[in-house]
């Protein structure tokens, strides 16, 4: 069974307009935060003039360490 953002007590959807004229800007706040929130989350938006959709992935680390200093790509960050 996939929980809905609203069954999930440590998760909050924020949205507010802007930046520019007739935008909306979304966010997910998570906290507390802990390795069972890892994974790929998605958002979906819709209107009269059209779709949309993104992806992001959470890794969930214990300590600072454990944060890979390059990209996939092998490029520094």
């Amino acid at each position: 069974m996939e929980l809905l953002p609203g069954d999930r007590e440590n998760l909050a959807i924020q949205t507010r307009g802007g930046p520019e004229k007739h935008e909306v800007t979304g966010w997910v706040l998570i906290s507390p935060l802990s390795k069972e929130d890892a994974g790929e989350y998605e958002c979906h938006a819709s209107n009269a003039k059209g779709e949309a959709t993104a992806s992001a992935k959470i890794h969930v680390v214990e300590t600072l360490h454990e944060i890979a200093l390059t990209k996939d790509d092998g490029a520094e960050l």
